[in-house]
């Protein structure tokens, strides 16, 4: 049946992700139903791993696991940063394992789908619209009873009939430990009764649960922990690896890698009454462990102690990082961009602090970046005074890596920046026409500027003089979630369209109490529009009291509007309002069926007072402030760079510089007076002699017949710096065969080398 090939998810790249819209309950929820409804589920990538960054992946946003932007640092939807930086393949993180005990349940339960019965899908009512039941199964002992519970905030009863008879145990699937589920009734007319949370999801199966294959649970250190090397001696690091239930011990020992060596000795720290090993552990010097990345393996194929025909159906990895105790290195600090030291050796290389890396590239600042090279501790790059270096890391999975040095003559640091300049163009200063709106550095990779405004109006931040590249704002879209159209109320259901760009990204990240009102983003897509700024010193857009007329826009129904009332309302104190003809006309109010439009005509209203303003922009991280604190435009004091490796001062080394441009010269020089006096051939000739042809060898050194002719009357030296000289033939005629052959006079000189000749005055 065609259902059945279809797919089935509950994220994809059009819309934000459920678990930011709603949370992680109404996602674990999602999940559990397509896991066992029919068709193929489809998991969007990320979901595994909680991923939650605000807005679509059609502006961008919602495919953090396909970029190397660092625009994610600054969308910090949990406490402890946003979830996608870094490597975030977290094969221990909860809604990894959840996933994969749901893919477990449906292939224990359903099998190959090899019977008719597979298709077969009762849905019998429940009495409650916010409870969904459904019963599938392959076979009568197989048959699974899915029951969910879709309100936010309040418990419900369910009641639903079951192939199951009264006395009978009933498990939940779901639940780690496969317990009987003893809040499940069964009458005697086979109709189970139970009262689910809000949000609650269950799996309900007759009798115990269905062994499962093996999978790792957790380890120690967590993935991409990041371990402090102590100065103590002798300190240990213990590395642990626990199962989910227990495992052939002998095998899993046999199986467990650190570093991908087996030879370390991981042995059973944790048995199971029947001889199963639940937890395999390493006791390792930690001075044994080289400053970087390290990894912990786990064989695909590692045996259940309980039933040997099941076991781990892949390999297992997890990495940690290892770091010196004040180790600031990127690696081991994800948010350091910045490096003192990084330009080192009298601009001569850079000096990694990138242990564990295992490729990196560079980019001078405004020039492309390198080819991908293998990264090594000390590698050469030709630094320039006053000119950022930026290196690119890739480690762990992971290119979110980026550091970079700025060095001045003197030894003093200049701040690191992606762009050589910034300018902030504006209507008031006519988009860059009258006053180019030059920003400043304050920071590395912060430009900032002071503007005083009294009206709202519109701005990008370009990073050149040109409009080659400028950063904006994205458009507000409307999402929206209709029924399909075999549900007998799709015609009826119209709600509220969730909105997408970065407005609502920023109302988002405001009300989750993430950002402060100073905060927002900008965005380079060829997309984006230009951004607010005003006298307020917000990034705000302009509400209707501001006198601001932005067209026909989306009217979004509130209480008992609907379309009839966007027909008669006309108007009101603020707005006019008109149903949606989609002509051109009313483009600007996309697919609303609503549409309104600011009764004031006019684009600002200049206030009273003027305000300054002070602007800031990350070129990195792409996030901007407007804020009315000026001092936060003050330049911040630039960490010194440590001292060189080598001893001396880079004035030194600018002399060492030209010393070693002068040596290969001197050297050249002496050889060449050295070879004059011991092998000079002077002849003395009248200047009506002094035609002389130089023919071409039996080397084929030269490969036409040249001559030289003497301008002065003077005697003239034909002097020849070589090993190999032929007798001069008649009228001073000279065969030479050198690879360099020099002809002095008193006025010129002809250097011969490698076939070509070059005249020289003076």
């Amino acid at each position: 049946q065609s259902e059945y090939a279809m797919w089935t998810f509950c994220n994809n790249h059009d819309n934000w992700r459920m678990q930011t819209m709603s949370g992680p309950e109404q996602l674990r929820l999602c999940l559990a139903i397509i896991s066992f409804w029919p068709g193929t589920p489809v998991h969007y990538a990320g979901d595994e791993q909680e991923l939650n960054t605000p807005g679509s992946a059609l502006d961008g946003w919602a495919r953090e696991e396909l970029s190397v932007s660092m625009a994610w640092r600054s969308l910090e939807t949990t406490p402890a940063g946003n979830p996608s930086n870094g490597d975030n393949f977290d094969m221990t993180s909860p809604s990894y394992l959840y996933l994969q005990r749901l893919n477990a349940l449906r292939a224990a339960y359903f099998g190959d789908f090899e019977s008719e019965q597979c298709d077969v899908l009762d849905t019998p009512a429940t009495g409650s619209p916010e409870v969904l039941v459904f019963l599938r199964g392959c076979s009568d002992d197989s048959r699974v009873a899915v029951v969910a519970n879709f309100h936010a905030v309040e418990a419900r009863n369910a009641s639903f009939p079951t192939p199951w008879s009264q006395g009978m145990v009933i498990s939940n699937a779901l639940a780690s430990s496969g317990q009987v589920d003893s809040q499940v009734d069964i009458d005697a007319g086979g109709v189970a009764s139970l009262v689910l949370s809000p949000l609650e999801v269950r799996v309900l199966v007759l009798g115990s649960v269905r062994s499962l294959p093996p999978a790792v649970a957790a380890v120690s250190p967590a993935h991409g922990a990041v371990v402090r090397q102590l100065a103590l001696p002798g300190s240990k690091l213990n590395v642990t690896v626990q199962f989910d239930q227990p495992v052939d011990r002998a095998q899993a020992e046999a199986s467990v890698r650190l570093n991908g060596q087996y030879e370390h000795g991981f042995l059973c720290s944790t048995l199971s009454s029947d001889g199963g090993c639940y937890q395999l552990a390493l006791s390792v010097d930690l001075s044994s462990l080289a400053s970087g990345v390290h990894s912990i393996e786990v064989d695909q194929g590692v045996r259940a102690a309980r039933d040997g025909a099941l076991s781990t159906a892949v390999v297992f990895r997890s990495t940690f990082v290892v770091a010196a105790a004040e180790e600031s290195g990127v690696l081991a600090n994800m948010a350091v961009h910045e490096q003192p030291g990084l330009v080192c050796n009298y601009l001569t290389q850079l000096c990694h602090k990138a242990a564990g890396a295992e490729w990196y590239r560079v980019q001078h600042m405004g020039e492309p970046w390198t080819e991908w090279r293998r990264y090594e501790e000390v590698s050469s790059w030709p630094a320039e005074f006053g000119r950022a270096v930026l290196v690119q890391y890739h480690a762990h999975g992971s290119s979110s890596y980026i550091v970079g040095d700025c060095v001045l003559p003197g030894g003093a640091r200049c701040y690191a920046r992606y762009h050589p300049e910034m300018f902030l163009r504006t209507q008031d200063n006519d988009w860059g026409m009258k006053d180019e709106g030059r920003m400043a550095l304050v920071d590395h990779f912060t430009w900032a500027v002071n503007m005083t405004f009294s009206h709202f109006v519109r701005a990008k931040f370009a990073p050149f003089p040109n409009w080659k590249k400028s950063y904006g704002v994205l458009k507000e879209r409307d999402v929206y979630f209709s029924l399909p159209n075999y549900d007998p109320r799709h015609n009826t259901y119209w709600p509220t369209p969730f909105h997408d760009g970065t407005e609502a990204i920023r109302q988002y990240m405001l009300a989750k109490g993430l950002w402060s009102e100073s905060a927002s983003i900008a965005s380079g897509s060829g997309a984006a529009e230009p951004l607010w700024l005003s006298h307020l010193c917000k990034p705000d857009p302009p509400s209707p009291s501001d006198h601001v007329d932005e067209g026909w826009q989306c009217h979004y129904f509130t209480g008992s509007e609907d379309r009839n009332w966007c027909q008669v309302i006309g108007e009101d104190e603020e707005y006019i309002y008109k149903a949606n003809d989609k002509t051109e006309y009313m483009g600007e109010c996309g697919l609303c069926d609503c549409c309104r439009k600011s009764k004031f005509q006019n684009r600002s209203v200049i206030k009273e007072v003027n305000h300054t303003c002070c602007i800031l922009f990350n070129d990195l991280y792409l996030n901007y402030t407007v804020t009315s604190d000026v001092s936060k435009c003050q330049a911040v004091q630039i960490v010194p760079a440590p001292p060189d490796p080598q001893p001396g001062h880079l004035w030194i080394a600018l002399g060492m510089g030209i010393v070693w441009a002068i040596m290969p010269c001197a050297v050249a020089i002496h050889g060449v007076l050295q070879k004059r006096s011991n092998s000079v051939i002077s002849m003395q000739l009248a200047p009506e002699e002094l035609n002389v042809s130089i023919k071409k060898s039996s080397s084929a050194l030269y490969q036409k017949s040249q001559s030289c002719t003497a301008l002065s009357s003077a005697s003239t030296a034909c002097t020849a710096a070589t090993e190999e000289v032929e007798p001069c033939a008649e009228h001073g005629v000279c065969i030479f065969k050198p690879h360099r052959v020099l002809f002095a006079s008193l006025e010129h000189v002809i250097e011969h080398e490698g076939g070509r000749e070059k005249a020289i005055a003076g």
